[in-house]
């Protein structure tokens, strides 16, 4: 007779509930990988390469904090669950973090400066202890593979609004608040933002507290320890992963290069429309909301490294207008903004598949290695995506530097503007072919994503013979 009881799985509506949970996600996110280079340079005046600096040394930190964090949650089996204690203890934290992360002290150069690198490795903390939990939950909401990627849809589609605050309504916001160069009126977004993200935090991972549950499986194989290595092995000897950790985070980095340079792009290269980043928000909306029809059945047609592949090679035609008429000297609007809402449609299909493919690798890993790691190997899609956004900062402010790049000018020299392009699209480009190559060599096919389906159902079959009534 197996003891092992069946998990209850989630409702529609709850599948909605804990996506809500992606809005102040993204906002917080977005805001940091979108302004926070901009709020250094020209708020605090703190030197691009500097910034670019901070947001390396954070990432130094992260490659201990993040694996240990997946490792706690793992362990974690409480009255409140094994997710949620974490996300309604960290959202508090992560809101007050995100308000300090866009203060401006009256300090001197030097003070400044320290003060950004001790707010950024903290609210980098902050977002660990949110992050990872919330990104491991889907596994518990649903054992369906396909479902899974439709969650995720659904939760980009909330994190699509939150996009659209960002990039359309960030701006006005701030300008009404006191103006964009004004210190204050950041704070004060911070603070109205911040305050609401830890509230919907708190509230998405209430939804779902009949399905982060106590364990009590999780009693029955307490007695059996596992080393250090063996719980490695999840991340260690998870071709799966490798594979989709190099194609999202090639992926990541070419946007977050583009997503970071895009007020700079309008402000300079496109003589002050700023405006116009409006369009993309709420294209970038109605897209989410759209393919939360049609991702699932698209996913059970193709499979996710198909998918991926596909929208990849797309994302390279799309980017090739905005690149070809930046070169020849006139800037199109209308082929601007085809690459930019083009793009936009590509990266959110990515971003769904990607997320649903990290917590199939988290399977495979069960499956082949016999370890349960889901928060451990999460934990790395968090590092990566982390990464990306400082990697593609430093990136684009030791270029935005090296070029001639000054804050006091209001035109940039043709060098500066010239590299602002490139970095908008030629490295994309390059992100986008490295994430192609790296998911020819992910190893589960649509074949393959079936016939794991075919395990978990089984093992979720397996419940106790009194819950049967035999």
């Amino acid at each position: 007779m197996n003891t092992q009881k069946k998990r209850k799985e989630a409702t529609e509506a709850q599948y909605w509930l804990y996506s809500v949970g992606n809005f102040p996600n993204n906002i917080i996110f977005l805001m940091v990988g979108t302004y926070i280079t901009y709020f250094y340079t020209n708020i605090l005046q703190i030197p691009a390469v500097m910034a670019g600096t901070i947001f390396m040394v954070a990432r130094l930190v992260d490659a201990v904090t993040d694996p240990l964090m997946g490792m706690i949650v793992d362990r974690t089996n409480t009255k409140l669950g094994k997710y949620r204690p974490f996300i309604i203890a960290g959202a508090p934290f992560l809101g007050i973090m995100f308000v300090l992360l866009f203060a401006a002290p009256d300090f001197s150069a030097t003070g400044k400066i320290v003060y950004a690198f001790v707010t950024y490795i903290v609210y980098s903390l902050a977002w660990t202890i949110v992050q990872i939990p919330q990104l491991a939950l889907p596994a518990m909401l649903t054992n369906d593979l396909a479902k899974r990627t439709r969650i995720q849809a659904i939760f980009q589609a909330f994190g699509s609004i939150a996009a659209l605050v960002v990039s359309a309504w960030a701006l006005p916001i701030l300008n009404a608040l006191g103006g964009q160069e004004d210190a204050g009126a950041w704070l004060k977004f911070t603070i109205i933002f911040g305050t609401l993200s830890a509230i919907l935090f708190i509230l998405s991972a209430m939804s779902v507290k009949d399905v982060d549950v106590y364990d009590t499986n999780a009693e029955v194989k307490k007695h059996k320890k596992q080393s250090l290595s063996e719980i490695l092995s999840v991340i260690t000897k998870n071709k799966a992963l490798l594979c989709v950790l190099i194609a999202y985070g090639t992926d990541m980095f070419a946007y977050q290069i583009s997503n970071s340079l895009r007020i700079y792009f309008f402000q300079y290269n496109m003589n002050g429309r700023t405006d116009l980043i409006t369009y993309i928000g709420y294209a970038s909306t109605f897209i989410g909301f759209a393919l939360v029809i049609f991702i699932q059945p698209f996913v059970k047609r193709t499979g996710k490294k198909v998918g991926i592949i596909a929208v990849e090679v797309l994302a390279v035609i799309f980017t090739l207008p905005m690149l070809v008429t930046g070169l020849t000297g006139g800037y199109a609007i209308a082929a601007v903004m085809f690459t930019y809402i083009a793009i936009t449609f590509t990266w959110t299909i990515n971003n769904m598949l990607s997320r649903a493919a990290v917590l199939d690798a988290a399977n495979y890993a069960q499956i082949t290695t016999g370890v349960n790691g889901t928060a451990l190997v999460n934990s790395t899609f968090t590092f990566v995506n982390k990464c990306c956004q400082a990697f593609s900062m430093f990136f684009g402010g030791a270029i935005l530097s090296a070029t001639g790049y000054s804050a006091e000018v209001e035109q940039q020299s043709p060098e500066c503007l010239k590299a602002i392009l490139l970095l908008c699209t030629v490295g994309p480009i390059l992100g986008y072919i490295a994430s192609v190559i790296a998911m020819y060599f992910y190893p589960l096919s649509r074949k393959g994503e079936v016939e794991m389906q075919e395990k978990l159902d089984k093992a979720a079959g397996l419940v106790m013979d009194s819950e049967l009534n035999i």
